[in-house]
């Protein structure tokens, strides 16, 4: 029995149709392959068949297919890496932003030149040693003097330093990654809903999907998130799919299909703290007003939920005190003793400052025990290094006034060098720092509480960098290998443009051959 006369066109016909798509698709991939986040698109194709709804009346004999059918357009993308990539860039966001804001502090607590605050302390304890050859001469005490004050002056200028980088990178927070993030999550939820528009029409919309997966790698370098694919019931038992980004494991959403929340600062303490507007939801999603827009709770505080990200550089920087953290910083921000930011070294530096400067007022006191200070602070507060100051009475001295010594009944004493000794031993011994709350931090000389803390430093600098290092190497890596499915290379849409190309001929010479079949069949068989 022959064969249904023109099935065999149809099998033709179907096959030059879709390796004509297929020719289509090779060419738009070929023409994106310069373009940014543009992800290889596909022909998805399927084998047609006889279809019987009852075999009772189905055809005898063997049944052969009826050509092939082009399904869609999708992307060759890989959900697990897009997971993995977004991970590594969130763990690079945080680091990135941590080692610039040390480099920078580590630049301003550089003892390596010699003109530094080391150096200063070394000056300062020269000095009082040439005062012990002539302890009651007012130009040698000027000296020393002189040398006190640019010891003061230098811890001054530390601490304006060290809070110029902290404002710094708190405008790099609030004016640059929180906006970001707002701008992200707007531009995100508009495109769910261009996309969603888009699908429900039958178009696949995959150039802004493109956009939209390029804006999501870039919303994880500033904030951990997680995105849901959740499938919306259109009718006709059809469905598309919408999106939700969540703050990493949490119930916060960033954005929830079409809308978008906000974030922002509140640094009315010195715990920088990050606030949310959440979405009031029901069981059927956001809950919308009379005019279609979304409404909200009071603002959540998500500071300590947030794991990574430079948001999450930028609150480990601003907010980690290390042992200054007081039990109500650690109800603020949970991370705030496990970590050493800014805080953490303007406070060791503050310490410095305060025990020295009360090591001396104390060793100054006369024979008789009253008060007779070198160093107070500018605003009557306890001595930091922003306040410190050498003592008006001191400036203002016109003759001797550092206390030489503390014997008494022994005639005249101008020349006894007994508590200036006892000044320069202080120089050279070991002390036990605490902060204010009791809590030890070091035990040693002046110099070494320095050297103890810029060492810190340096090794959290080095810690740092190197965690910085393998996020990238591994981020690389991964992109490496998401590129290689995703990207379009040139030689395997060549090679692709041959083999359609020798399919669509293969397929038009079919039809000539049924052609020449036909011509056989109905004008050569009669005669």
């Amino acid at each position: 029995m022959l064969r249904s006369t023109f099935l065999g066109y149809k099998t033709a016909t179907s096959a030059l149709k879709v390796n004509q798509n297929h020719l289509d698709v090779v060419g738009q991939n070929i023409s994106n392959i310069n373009t940014k986040g543009y992800t290889r698109q596909r022909l998805d194709i399927s084998s047609l068949s006889f279809n019987t709804g009852n075999m009772k009346f189905g055809t005898a004999g063997v049944i052969i297919g009826q050509g092939v059918e082009a399904n869609g357009v999708s992307q060759y993308r890989d959900a697990f890496l897009d997971l993995r990539y977004r991970m590594e860039t969130t763990k690079l966001g945080s680091e990135s932003v941590q080692l610039e804001a040390l480099t920078d502090l580590e630049s301003v607590l550089d003892e390596i030149k010699m003109d530094k605050l080391d150096a200063q302390f070394s000056d300062l304890l020269t000095q009082l040693h040439s005062l012990t050859s002539i302890p009651s001469d007012p130009v040698l005490e000027g000296v020393v003097r002189t040398s006190a004050e640019i010891l003061t002056q230098m811890l001054n200028d530390y601490s304006r330093d060290i809070e110029t980088i902290y404002e710094q990178q708190l405008t790099y927070l609030k004016e640059g990654a929180l906006v970001k993030v707002n701008q992200l999550t707007e531009n995100i939820a508009k495109l769910n809903q261009q996309i969603k528009e888009s699908n429900i029409s039958g178009n696949p919309a995959l150039e802004l999907n493109d956009q939209r997966n390029m804006l999501i790698d870039e919303l994880a370098n500033y904030i951990d998130i997680e995105v849901d694919v959740i499938p919306l019931n259109i009718g006709g038992g059809k469905t598309v799919d919408e999106i939700v980004i969540r703050l990493g494991n949490t119930d916060f959403d960033l954005v929830n299909r079409n809308f978008s929340s906000e974030i922002k600062v509140n640094d009315v303490s010195k715990i920088i703290e990050i606030n949310i507007t959440t979405f009031e939801k029901d069981a059927d999603g956001v809950v919308k007003d009379s005019d279609g827009n979304p409404t909200y709770n009071a603002d959540q505080n998500i500071t300590s939920t947030i794991k990574g990200g430079q948001i999450d550089g930028y609150l480990k920087f601003l907010n980690g005190k290390g042992e200054f953290a007081t039990a109500d910083d650690k109800t603020a921000y949970n991370k705030v003793a496990d970590v050493k930011g800014v805080q953490y070294y303007s406070n060791m530096l503050d310490t410095l400052a305060y025990k020295f400067a009360d090591t001396m007022n104390e060793l100054n006191k006369t024979a008789n025990g009253d008060d007779k200070p070198l160093f107070q602070s500018r605003d009557g507060s306890d001595i930091t290094a922003r306040n410190i100051k050498i003592h008006d009475d001191w400036a203002d001295a016109t003759g001797s006034y550092i206390t030489n010594t503390k014997e008494t009944g022994h005639g005249d004493t101008s020349g006894a060098v007994d508590n200036i000794l006892r000044m320069i031993n202080a120089f050279n011994s070991d002390y036990e720092f605490t902060s204010k709350e009791g809590k030890g931090l070091f035990e040693g000389t002046f110099q070494e509480f320095l050297s103890y803390t810029t060492t810190k430093l340096n090794l959290q600098v080095a810690d740092v960098e190197i965690s910085h290092d393998t996020y990238t190497e591994t981020q690389f890596h991964i992109d490496y290998a998401r590129s290689s499915m995703s990207s379009v290379d040139l030689n395997e849409e060549g090679v692709n443009l041959l083999q359609y190309s020798k399919s669509y001929n293969a397929a038009a010479r079919l039809m000539t051959t049924l052609d020449e079949m036909l011509e056989t069949l109905i004008n050569r068989m009669g005669v």
